[in-house]
């Protein structure tokens, strides 16, 4: 017998019994981005390698450790492309942007995305390679009533979803006129400290110091005692942190000062946030998070164009809907069409096909066993209802059998789908 073959390591299956919890999240996020006046956008599972370098930053971890490469195939021109797996979206949305001219589209444009996402990432618990993230993305609306307004929009999704406790974590870390000041001061803070950190962070300090406050393994007094970002906006970006905080508060939108966030990507300025359960912040849990990436476009190529967007993590908000022990809502009734007849094959695929129709689940029958085995085997697939093909077919009628008190009537096709529904 040949050897099994088993998922990559650090991907997973999503089985029959755990599509529910999907189907429940994508269609929130759908809903929402309907309601909030989001388009839909689709961008390639793949990008040059360059657009990721560039635009995430060469000493992120998304592009220096956990980027998947993809090659063309052998003996082709392309065999030695630099292409990528996506890390994260808003890159490949700001390509697409400037590559079909949207800055000519009447704006602020607002698009929406669900998909799959890649990192060569180590695999724990709601950290995969593969992940699923719900991406909004706003560009060229410069003020803070959008910043306050995604920060509420994901809260929303949170709350319809099921979740509780959830808390926006946000900060700002300022733009390039005010940036500089605060790298020197964390280039010196942390050069005084040197023999405390990580060799990571040792690393990040000549490159880009604002991601030493990222290192998981940072001291805490250490990172307690770090400037803050705060303490060095400029006037323009303090007035613009000032009205994103009190217009989450006039939202009442729960959310608390994080001067650690800085977020993982060098393209972020001004407002940085997260979103986490309320008790875990140390636990490397943050259900999503995003924030402004004013001078992105320009970096890319394009016109200059602010920005701002946020990325769910699906996987890890069904891994939160889980240890909350989140209640799904049910699902419709299963309604199993079943015959008496061994050639009754065509009538029963007629039947279910009218009962769909009429927006019912249906589970035919096709095999020619007893009617006894086609309801036992009806009721082990979840079915609630049987309607039953036979004779009486002829004069518009079938038996609908309650799979769950054994009752049942004779009644026209066209009456099924409003008794099944019946409460």
């Amino acid at each position: 017998m040949a050897s099994t073959i088993g998922a990559p390591r650090g991907t997973r299956d999503l089985l029959p019994d755990q599509t529910p919890a999907w189907d429940r999240v994508e269609a929130v996020a759908r809903d929402l981005a309907r309601r909030y006046a989001f388009a839909r956008m689709e961008i390639p599972l793949f990008e040059r390698v360059e657009l990721f370098a560039r635009g995430l930053g060469e000493s992120s971890d998304a592009v220096s450790k956990e980027m998947f490469r993809v090659a063309g195939a052998a003996g082709s021109d392309e065999e030695r492309a630099d292409w990528a797996l996506r890390p994260e979206p808003t890159a490949g949305v700001v390509r697409a942007f400037i590559e079909h001219g949207m800055h000519v589209r009447p704006g602020p444009l607002r698009l929406s995305m669900i998909g799959p996402m890649f990192r060569y990432d180590r695999p724990q618990a709601g950290r995969y390679r593969q992940f699923t993230q719900w991406d909004v993305e706003v560009l060229g609306d410069p003020g803070p009533a959008v910043d306050a307004e995604l920060i509420e929009l994901a809260t929303r999704f949170y709350a319809e979803v099921g979740l509780t406790d959830v808390v926006a974590h946000v900060n700002s870390i300022g733009d390039a006129t005010c940036r500089p000041a605060y790298r020197a001061a964390l280039v010196s803070y942390f050069g005084a400290h040197v023999d405390r950190l990580t060799d990571d962070s040792r690393r990040r300090l000549q490159v880009n110091p604002l991601r030493v406050l990222d290192d998981k393994q940072l001291d805490p007094d250490l990172a307690d005692g770090a400037p803050r970002s705060a303490d060095h906006l400029c006037d323009e970006c303090r007035a613009h942190f000032r009205s994103v905080l009190d217009l989450l508060d006039a939202l009442g939108i729960r959310h608390v000062i994080d001067h650690r966030l800085v977020r993982g990507l060098d393209y972020y300025t001004r407002t940085t946030f997260e979103f986490v359960i309320a008790g875990r912040e140390g636990q490397q849990q943050a259900l999503g998070g995003g924030g402004r990436y004013d001078g992105l476009t320009e970096l890319l190529g394009g016109r200059p164009t602010p920005g701002i967007g946020f990325g769910i993590g699906l996987d890890r908000t069904i891994l939160a809907m889980d240890e909350q022990r989140v209640t799904l809502p049910k699902a419709g009734p299963l309604v199993a069409v079943v015959g008496t007849g061994p050639a009754d094959h065509a009538d029963r695929l007629r039947v279910a096909g009218a009962l769909r129709d009429a927006g019912l689940a249906v589970r035919p029958d096709g095999s020619a066993r007893k009617l006894g085995k086609q309801l036992e085997s009806a009721v082990k697939a979840g079915a609630a209802w049987a309607v039953i093909v036979g004779e009486e077919l002829a004069g518009g009628e079938v038996t609908l059998k309650d799979l769950a008190t054994g009752e049942q009537q004779a009644v026209g096709i066209g009456s099924v789908a409003g008794l099944v529904r019946a409460p």
